[in-house]
């Protein structure tokens, strides 16, 4: 899943990426997982990765 590649190339632990984001641990979790994320998630994740999120 995106969301681990991009989590395990800056070294952060799942625990990490949920503080910087302000989402659970057992989000992070199940998004790596493949599991269908909110648009407020998603924008807190590409926040924290600093990707464009742009709702179409």
């Amino acid at each position: 899943m995106l969301i681990q590649k991009l989590r395990l190339q800056r070294g952060w632990s799942q625990q990490q990426l949920a503080d910087l984001s302000g989402l659970s641990v057992r989000t992070i979790q199940r998004l790596e997982k493949g599991q269908d994320a909110s648009v407020e998630s998603l924008k807190s994740l590409a926040a924290v990765f600093e990707i464009d999120f742009s709702q179409r």
